[in-house]
């Protein structure tokens, strides 16, 4: 989570970079990837890398 706990913040973040997922190449920081790979574990909900173009 951004600040610790779920938060609205996680709500509107991490949408946005699961729909960056659809872009091939991306350098991610470290901890962009982690929080971006942690969230998607936690809600369950599939990044879109395999459709990346």
């Amino acid at each position: 989570t951004v600040n610790g706990e779920l938060s609205e913040d996680d709500i509107h973040l991490f949408p946005l970079l699961r729909n960056l997922t659809l872009v091939a190449g991306i350098h991610w920081p470290t901890k962009v990837a982690d929080y971006r790979d942690n969230m998607a574990k936690q809600t369950q909900i599939n990044l879109l890398s395999s459709m990346a173009i």
